[in-house]
């Protein structure tokens, strides 16, 4: 299995403040199933200072240090982007990192809302070759509000990401109810840890798995690992159409 959007670089940013800590986290992740990490500190995001940062390096660092320790796990380099309107021209010149190498860019808007401009730029990303993945949209007042606003996104060839966090109710119920909604109606496609360390924000694999399961089935369970492996081998993601989540006349969202 593998997570495609995780903080494990120890004192870079709001993950790990120590070697010591990544390595437990890395041992959880590995217990939960995880063979592979795609490793995506924050970057161009105005609480942190990681514009100096080489995370081709640090991660190689990072995975030698784990072998050491007999973690069998995969580390690979990306980046969570914080959504700036420069986005294409950083990761052509080498400024930002997309998922492991790949055509996927792990693109993160504020939590509050989604930049007029976000259409435009993510149009530029899909001319160049790109495909936007939108990093947790549950998480984002806008989407709850207007789902039509990620369903435009969808249809026009960005993929979401759901945090394994949402779905065992870790954010609260309106997003666990929401982030179901997003995957039952193909408004999301992916699931990752978003991992920050081994306490609250940890990795929830196993909880996550049961929870799909549960809802959805284990053949949707089975669709999201092998995307993520399709995002890590840079090869292409099929997805149903989306469609635009609807409330019953309790205001909830409708299954």
């Amino acid at each position: 299995m593998i997570d495609i959007h995780c903080h494990l670089l120890p004192a870079v940013d709001d993950g790990p403040e120590t070697v010591e800590q990544a390595v437990e986290m890395a041992k959880r992740a590995a217990s939960e199933g995880v063979t592979a990490i795609v490793v995506t500190p924050h970057a161009f995001h105005p609480q942190f200072e990681t514009d100096e940062l080489n995370v081709q390096n640090a991660v190689a660092k990072l995975q030698d240090v784990l072998r050491h320790e007999g973690i069998t796990l995969d580390l690979y380099a990306g980046q969570e982007i914080r959504v700036f309107g420069e986005l294409v021209e950083a990761l052509e010149q080498g400024q930002a990192l997309s998922l492991a190498g790949s055509r996927y860019v792990l693109v993160e808007f504020p939590s509050d809302s989604v930049p007029a401009y976000a259409e435009q730029l993510f149009f530029g990303l899909q001319t160049e070759g790109y495909t936007p993945v939108i990093a947790h949209p549950e998480r984002n007042k806008e989407f709850a509000t207007n789902p039509k606003r990620l369903m435009d996104f969808v249809s026009s060839g960005a993929l979401s990401q759901i945090t394994t966090g949402s779905l065992t109710g870790e954010f609260g119920q309106n997003v666990q109810d929401l982030a179901f909604t997003f995957l039952r109606n193909g408004l999301s496609h992916l699931i990752a840890s978003d991992a920050h360390s081994t306490g609250r924000r940890t990795f929830y694999w196993d909880d996550a798995k049961d929870a799909i399961t549960k809802e959805l089935g284990a053949d949707k369970w089975d669709t999201y690992v092998g995307n993520a492996e399709a995002v890590m081998k840079d090869e292409f993601v099929f997805i149903d159409p989306p469609i635009l989540p609807i409330k019953n006349w309790r205001g909830k969202w409708k299954k």
